[in-house]
């Protein structure tokens, strides 16, 4: 019974365990390179963003100005 409780708590408390040491990456390295790697995707994904908010703002006065300027073209 006592080995059941004592793999119990290593279970439990897992995340207080090691990292495995040996040739290839603990866990814990391969979980700070996935954070990263979300973390560049995420401010990726806000910069199209605002991007995209700033160009859909600016388009608007310009499609007036291109329209305008396309009219005087032709007439001309």
């Amino acid at each position: 019974m006592e080995g059941a409780a004592a793999s119990a708590e290593g279970l439990r408390y897992a995340e207080y365990a090691r990292a495995p040491t040996g040739a290839g990456k603990g866990q814990a390295e391969l979980d700070r390179g996935l954070a990263r790697t979300m973390i560049a995707l995420g401010l990726g994904v806000a910069t199209v963003a605002f991007a995209g908010r700033y160009a859909f703002r600016v388009w608007k006065p310009l499609e007036e100005a291109i329209t305008e300027a396309a009219k005087r073209i032709s007439t001309s």
